[in-house]
């Protein structure tokens, strides 16, 4: 499963959930018409949480997997 999210100055929001990230993707198209022109936006894959106790190794691989839109930069904790 994959969840969107657009973040728009202060505004964030999370779409979803999609079964494929072209699924989300074609839904980015449209909701990307009610943001900013500088709205920024990912992708992320959902994981069971069963298959991280099953294999807690493989979730440290995976840091940084999320899809990330052209506009977007990773933002400061």
């Amino acid at each position: 499963m994959y969840l969107l999210t657009i973040r728009d100055g202060l505004v964030t929001r999370h779409i979803g959930p999609y079964t494929s990230p072209k699924q989300a993707v074609d839904d980015l198209d449209r909701l990307l018409a009610s943001f900013g022109e500088r709205a920024r936006w990912q992708i992320h894959e959902l994981e069971e949480p069963g298959s991280l106790l099953d294999n807690p190794s493989a979730a440290k691989g995976r840091d940084g997997q999320a899809l990330m839109g052209s506009t977007a930069r990773p933002v400061a904790a």
